[in-house]
């Protein structure tokens, strides 16, 4: 019995795309978010 690479599968052969969560990250204004998001993870150096 052979286990399958785990690190050598792609993520959309490893969930089911029709599941809701799935869906709604499709769904989901990443680029937007990530704009949003990223200045607030800026991590800032103090003199």
């Amino acid at each position: 019995m052979s286990t399958p690479d785990f690190f050598r599968s792609r993520l959309d052969q490893m969930i089911e795309l029709r599941h809701p969560l799935a869906v709604l990250a499709r769904r989901l204004p990443w680029a937007a978010i990530e704009a949003a998001v990223a200045p607030k993870l800026v991590h800032q150096v103090k003199p």
